[in-house]
Formats: structure tokens, C-alpha cells, sequence
């Protein structure tokens, strides 16, 4: 199969949250949070990965594969020394904002991830996502390959979370390691799974 090209993107957030939203909504971490009402969850979920690839666009990397000319996957990251900061961080805010009655829980997520993430120099795949109608077709694999050739090029780690099994396994299969997995009982104990793909050197 020949490898889908990775592109960066500078666009608006706008054209990317609808998929972003589709490829989340049904994840175990979403219904924790976003509630049990699948349309609500989906429109909740599009709002907040709108506020997250707003600020991956201001202060980070937004690549994505297409097809048929539009955008099919997504991967929003973030290098060393890259972090929103100021202005960068209101998306986040205002997304966070617009998820209402979910906002508690959001915010006890968010202090999980927060507390854990690692303090060294790394790369950062803060969301991957892929069209649900175009998953298993290797697009995800396309933007693994280019973070992992940046971090490698840098010879620094690559570091991220999962709630899904079948993410963990494809993470595996592109070199992450599981460096803790831990049940959140302050959110009905969904399961997360921290993975690191250590540091090579070209």
C-alpha cells in the first residue's frame, strides 16, 4: 500500500473539529465525561476538540492525511519547549466552558493528565484521530510515522495517552511503551494508559 501523505495545516479549527468529534465521541474517556446522550456527547465533543486544535495551531503542530481531498485524520502535538501559553490557551477555555454541566468532570480529567505528564524534554500527541469510516486503512500510522521522525531527528521520547485498547495495541506496534495505567475512580474507573516511545538517534 502506498503511505498517505502527511500534510501540516494552517487552517481554521472550524475545519477539523466535525471530524475530531466523530472520531472521540463513542471513546470511554468522552463518556465519562460528556455524558451517557450520544448526541449531545458528539456535539460536546466537537466544541472541545475545536478548543484543542485551536490551540495546537497556535502554539504546536496540526498535521493531517487526506482523502478525496479533505481531511480524513488528524494528529494535534506539541515539541519541546511548545505549550499554550497567553491568548493560545483561551480556545481551551472557552471550549471547556461551552461542555456546561460536564465542566466538573472535564476538570478532574484534565488534573489526572496534568499530574502525570513528564517533566523532560519530549514530543507531546496530545489527540490522533481518524474518520471512523476511514480507521483501520492506516491513516493514523502516516501521522505516527511523522512524529516519530521529528522526536527521532531530535532524539528525544514521544509521550501520550489513550482510553482504547485498540489505540494502545497501534501505539505498540509504533514503538510506545506503557509507563502506567491507571483507573480514574472519580470518573466511573475508565481506564487510561500512559505510553512513552523512548528517544533514537537517526
Amino acid at each position: 500500500m502506498t503511505p498517505w501523505p502527511v500534510e501540516g495545516f494552517a487552517g481554521a479549527a472550524k475545519e477539523l473539529r466535525g471530524l475530531l468529534g466523530r472520531a472521540f465521541c463513542d471513546n470511554p474517556g468522552m463518556m465519562a465525561v460528556l455524558g451517557d446522550d450520544r448526541a449531545r456527547r458528539q456535539a460536546r465533543a466537537t466544541r472541545l476538540m475545536g478548543g484543542l486544535t485551536g490551540a495546537a495551531l497556535a502554539a504546536g503542530t496540526v498535521e493531517v492525511v487526506r482523502a478525496a481531498g479533505r481531511p480524513a485524520a488528524v494528529s494535534l502535538s506539541y515539541g519541546p519547549g511548545q505549550k499554550p501559553r497567553g491568548l493560545a490557551l483561551l480556545p481551551i477555555y472557552l471550549a471547556g466552558l461551552s461542555v456546561g454541566p460536564c465542566l466538573p468532570r472535564l476538570l478532574r480529567l484534565d488534573e489526572f493528565l496534568r499530574t502525570h505528564h513528564p517533566h523532560a524534554p519530549h514530543f507531546f500527541l496530545a489527540v490522533l484521530g481518524v474518520e471512523p469510516d476511514m480507521q483501520g486503512r492506516q491513516l493514523g500510522s502516516a501521522l505516527l510515522r511523522a512524529l516519530s521522525a521529528r522526536a527521532d531527528a531530535a532524539g528525544l521520547p514521544c509521550y501520550l495517552e489513550t482510553d482504547r485498547e485498540p489505540a494502545k495495541r497501534l501505539y505498540m506496534r509504533h514503538g510506545y511503551e506503557v509507563v502506567g495505567e491507571h483507573e480514574l475512580a472519580n470518573l466511573g474507573g475508565v481506564r487510561f494508559w500512559r505510553m512513552q516511545r523512548p528517544a533514537t538517534r537517526p
